[in-house]
C-alpha cells in the first residue's frame, strides 16, 4: 500500500466516524437532563434522600401509642382417671377462649425523644447530600461534554499533521530521487508521518473514550455534541477576593452542611445512648376477656385494667457505658470529618477561584495567538500563490493555526470548567449556571 492510499484510508475512516457522529444532536442541556434521569450514582442519592425520609415516622411512631389484640383459642380434652367428691371421672371436653385488648402510651421515653431530634438533623443532612449530588452531576457531565469537544479538537489537529507531514514525506522522495538528499532524509519523514498517523488513530480511539465515558452518565449513546461558539463571555468572580470566596464556601459548602447535621446527629446519639440510665414510665391499659368450660361448668370473664408502669434500670452489665463511650469516638469520628469537609471545601474553592482568574488571562492570550497564527497562514497561502512559499510551509502554517485553535478551546474549556467548580464549592451551584453555558453552544 503506497503512502498516498493509505492516508486517503486514514481520511476516509476519520470521515466515516465524523459522520457517524452527527447521527444524534445534543447540546450540554439536554445531555445533563439524559443524565439526570440515568445517572446511577444520582438516583442513589435520590433514593437514599427517601429513605432517611421515614427516619422521622419512625422515631415518631415511638412516643405514639401502640395497640395490640391478642386472642387464642383451644380444644381440652381430658380424661380424669379419680375425682373428689366434687366430680365424678371420666372423660371431658371442652374449649377455651379469649383474647387480650392493650394500650401503652409512653409518658417518660428520654432515648425517644432524642432519636425524634435526630430524625430531623439526619433529613437535614439526606437533603444536603441530595443537592451535593445533583451539584456533583452538572460537574461531571460538564467535564465527559467538553473531554468529548477537546478530543474532536485534537482529532482536527491530528488530520491537520498527518496532512502536513504527508507532504514533507512527499517532498523528501522527490529530492532524493532527483539526489538532492539521502536516503536517510526519507526514512526520518516516513517515521514522522506513520507516528502521527497512529496519533490520528488514537486521537479516533479518544473520541469513542470520551463518548463512553459520557454513556456511563446519561445510560445511552450521544454521537453528536454541539460545540462552542464565539459569543462566550469571560466574567470575572464576584466578589473579587479569594477569601471571600473561601468563607462563602464554609458557609454553604453542601459537603460542610452535610457534615455539620451528621456532627449533629452523633452528638445526640451520646445523650439517646446515655438515656439507658433513666427510668421510663409508660401509661398502660388492657381488656380482657376469657372463656372456658370443664367439669365443674363453664366460666367467662371479663375484666379492664389501667395503670402506670415504671422501669428503673439498676445495672446492665455495663451495655449502658460501653454504648456511650462508642458514641463518643463515633462523635469524634464524624468531628474529624467535618474538619475534613472544611479543608476540602476551602482547597477547592481557592484552586477554582485561581482557575479561573488564570483561564481568563490564558483565554486572552491564545485567542491573540490563534489570530496572530491566521494572519500568518494568510501570508503564507499569499506566498504560494506568488511562488515565494511551498505547499510544505502552507501546510505548517495552517498545522500551527490548527493548535492553536486548539489550545485556545481547551483553555476556553478549562475557564468553563473551574467556574462551575468555584460555585460548586460554594454551594451556589444550580442548573441556571448550565443553562447560560448551554446558550454559547451552537
Amino acid at each position: 500500500m503506497n503512502i498516498n492510499h493509505f492516508n486517503t484510508l486514514v481520511v476516509s475512516l476519520a470521515s466515516a466516524f465524523l459522520l457517524s457522529v452527527n447521527c444524534l444532536a445534543a447540546d450540554l442541556f439536554s445531555v445533563y437532563q439524559l443524565a439526570e434521569k440515568n445517572d446511577p450514582v444520582f438516583l442513589q442519592a435520590i433514593a437514599s434522600h427517601r429513605a432517611t425520609l421515614e427516619s422521622r415516622p419512625q422515631a415518631l411512631s415511638q412516643l405514639l401509642p401502640s395497640v395490640n389484640l391478642n386472642a387464642n383459642s383451644t380444644r381440652l380434652d381430658q380424661d380424669i382417671s379419680s375425682a373428689s367428691t366434687f366430680g365424678s371421672s371420666g372423660e371431658v371436653n371442652f374449649n377455651t377462649r379469649g383474647y387480650t385488648l392493650s394500650v401503652s402510651q409512653p409518658l417518660f421515653r428520654r432515648d425517644r425523644f432524642i432519636a425524634l431530634d435526630q430524625a430531623d438533623s439526619e433529613i437535614k443532612q439526606a437533603e444536603a447530600e441530595l443537592v451535593e449530588a445533583q451539584q456533583d452531576l452538572i460537574v461531571r457531565i460538564a467535564e465527559r461534554y467538553f473531554d468529548v469537544l477537546a478530543s474532536m479538537d485534537n482529532l482536527e489537529f491530528a488530520q491537520t499533521e498527518v496532512m502536513s507531514l504527508s507532504r514533507q514525506l512527499e517532498q523528501a522522495n522527490q529530492r532524493f530521487e532527483v539526489g538532492l538528499s539521502a536516503i536517510t532524509d526519507v526514512q526520518e519523514a516516513q517515521a514522522g508521518y506513520d507516528l502521527a498517523v497512529a496519533q490520528e488513530i488514537q486521537a479516533i480511539n479518544a473520541i469513542d473514550n470520551a463518548q463512553e465515558a459520557t454513556r456511563e452518565l446519561t445510560g445511552d449513546y450521544v454521537t453528536a455534541f454541539d460545540v462552542l461558539g464565539d459569543n462566550m463571555s469571560l466574567v470575572r468572580p464576584d466578589p473579587e477576593t479569594i477569601d471571600s470566596w473561601t468563607q462563602l464556601s464554609l458557609d454553604q459548602n453542601l459537603g460542610v452542611i452535610a457534615a455539620n447535621h451528621a456532627t449533629k446527629t452523633a452528638r445526640e446519639e451520646i445523650k439517646r445512648q446515655s438515656a439507658g440510665h433513666y427510668p421510663t414510665l409508660d401509661l398502660v391499659a388492657s381488656q380482657d376477656y376469657d372463656s372456658s368450660g370443664g367439669r365443674f361448668g363453664s366460666t367467662k370473664i371479663h375484666s379492664t385494667s389501667v395503670g402506670l408502669e415504671l422501669n428503673i434500670p439498676i445495672y446492665s452489665g455495663g451495655l449502658v457505658n460501653s454504648q456511650t463511650r462508642e458514641a463518643h469516638e463515633n462523635y469524634n469520628i464524624a468531628m474529624l470529618s467535618l474538619e475534613q469537609a472544611r479543608r476540602s471545601a476551602q482547597r477547592l474553592t481557592r484552586e477554582a477561584y485561581l482557575g479561573v482568574i488564570s483561564g481568563i488571562s490564558q483565554v486572552t492570550a491564545l485567542n491573540q495567538a490563534v489570530v496572530s497564527s491566521e494572519t500568518a497562514l494568510e501570508a503564507t497561502e499569499a506566498g504560494f500563490e506568488v511562488g515565494t512559499r511551498t505547499a510544505v510551509d502552507v501546510v505548517a502554517s495552517q498545522r500551527a493555526t490548527s493548535e492553536a485553535r486548539r489550545n485556545h478551546s481547551k483553555a476556553k474549556y478549562d475557564y468553563i470548567l473551574n467556574t462551575l467548580k468555584l460555585k460548586q464549592a460554594a454551594g451556589t451551584l444550580s442548573t441556571d449556571d448550565l443553562k447560560l453555558i448551554n446558550a454559547w453552544l451552537i
